[in-house]
């Protein structure tokens, strides 16, 4: 197949890829408002001062699982650059919130203090939806319509679009902050669920890709007892321990704030389940790994 000729999106539904597992591993989101047109490497190549570029390098060296995103909106009203800071521990998920007049007024804001704290909290929860067709056309071409309908719907929380998610080939990608929730392939017809289930505190597992406070295997395990359980509420699963027995197989234990115990999933990774192409841009394809469970029980 001829590069260019394909939408990895549509390749990704054709050999049946599960999403599960697929979401990177991040605890500390800094969203970044930017109304001018994202390219490919969209903060590297934007005209936010150097200084401040340099700052967002700092706390990424310096903060473990820590990822930048570009934000915008078709309108804004407001005159400030809107800068979040998304906290997405299993435990306690937060959101602050700040309006800059300035991309250098970042510099006065000391980003581990403020995670520590309670000041500058918001209240409502933030989707993102990934709009960067710049780095994969399959965001650009699904992820417009579906931002276009979120703010349609907005009723206690806010709609932006961001740079590059991670995983185009599950576009159009939309994540629930502050929780770190990646959900893949949400139709419009799935759209009105999925914020529902969101605003119950719900997870909605037909669009599940994982929440970013897990590794991958844990995720994978996360999915399967919650489908095993149909256990749907956000808090009611925490990660207790996880044990890689090798490089494809995990033990990951859960405690259920259902019952009150501990669920032990064995999950099993397969490395080169799938052959395919994970962008619209790739030349070759790649492996792509799968999870099964092979055993749940309770302790």
């Amino acid at each position: 197949m001829a590069r260019g000729n394909f939408l990895c999106s549509e390749l990704s539904l054709g050999v049946k890829e599960e999403m599960i597992g697929t979401a990177p591993r991040v605890d500390l989101w800094l969203l970044l408002q930017y109304e001018k047109a994202w390219s490919k490497k969209a903060f590297p190549s934007s005209i936010i001062p150097d200084v401040v570029k340099k700052r967002f390098s700092e706390i990424q060296n310096s903060i473990p699982n820590s990822r930048i995103q570009l934000i915008k909106r078709h309108k804004n009203p407001e005159k400030t650059i809107k800068f979040y800071i998304g906290v997405s521990h299993d435990f306690e998920p937060k959101l602050y919130e700040f309006g800059l007049y300035h991309y250098q007024e970042i510099l006065d804001l000391d980003i581990r203090s403020i995670i520590l704290g309670s000041s500058y909290l918001m209240n409502e929860p933030i989707f993102l939806v990934c709009t960067h067709g710049a780095h994969d056309r399959c965001c650009g071409k699904f992820g417009i319509s579906i931002y276009k309908e979120s703010v349609k719907r907005e009723n206690g929380f806010l709609t932006w679009q961001c740079t590059h998610l991670g995983g185009h080939r599950f576009a159009p990608n939309l994540l629930c902050l502050p929780h770190g929730i990646y959900y893949g392939r949400v139709g419009e017809s799935g759209l009105e669920n999925l914020i529902s289930e969101y605003k119950n505190q719900n997870i909605s597992l037909e669009y599940y890709r994982g929440r970013s406070c897990y590794s991958a295997d844990v995720q994978a395990a996360e999915y399967f007892l919650r489908v095993k359980t149909g256990i749907t509420k956000i808090s009611s699963i925490h990660l207790k321990e996880s044990d890689k027995q090798d490089k494809n197989n995990s033990i990951v234990k859960f405690i259920s704030e259902v019952d009150g115990k501990i669920h032990l999933i064995h999950i099993r990774r397969t490395q080169f389940a799938i052959k395919n192409y994970t962008s619209c841009y790739d030349i070759d394809t790649s492996d792509i790994a799968q999870y099964n469970v092979i055993e749940h029980k309770i302790e």
